[in-house]
């Protein structure tokens, strides 16, 4: 039986779409370069690091290898970095800037702090001041400032739990 040109063509689009397939499983697993500086220190570099998750002033993203250029603001959450090992890391960011460009992936960050640091009690501790001073509401209280610290504890008991700590 003779094939037409149209079985031909279908086949040949499965065969690409396969590959392609393939690819993309391949480029997803590469590993990059990351890293993340504050102001005071270089907290952490790897070469290894295969995905990083984050969110910004606008919502939730994440970069792989090879992603397209990319300058975000970051808002004070969670970031999560998966390693080619198949483990994963957690950091506390209280704002910055994240970079991707030519497989490396840097965050310029204001506060941060790896997961396994953060002081439980120390966080419930501001997040139960943060939330007093809110319910008091006295003359000279600033009001934004109260609630970027209640937001910042929030993250880092979130943080925190999400390790299982207590």
């Amino acid at each position: 039986m003779k094939k037409t040109r149209v079985q031909i063509n279908c086949r040949l689009l499965l065969k690409l779409v396969n590959i392609y397939g393939i690819i993309k499983y391949i480029h997803s697993r590469s590993p990059f370069t990351f890293e993340i500086v504050t102001p005071d220190k270089m907290l952490f570099v790897s070469d290894e690091v295969t995905y990083v998750g984050f969110r910004t002033l606008v919502g939730g993203m994440g970069v792989k290898a090879n992603h397209l250029p990319v300058i975000a603001t970051l808002d004070v959450a969670p970031l999560k970095i998966q390693l080619a090992d198949g483990s994963e890391e957690v950091f506390a960011v209280c704002g910055g800037f994240l970079e991707m460009q030519n497989n490396k992936c840097t965050v310029l960050a204001t506060i941060a702090e790896p997961g396994e640091d953060i002081d439980a009690a120390r966080a419930t501790a501001a997040k139960e001041r943060a939330t007093a001073r809110l319910a008091a509401r006295t003359e000279d209280l600033d009001v934004e400032r109260a609630k970027i610290a209640l937001k910042k504890a929030s993250m880092r008991l979130r943080v925190s739990e999400a390790l299982g700590k207590k």
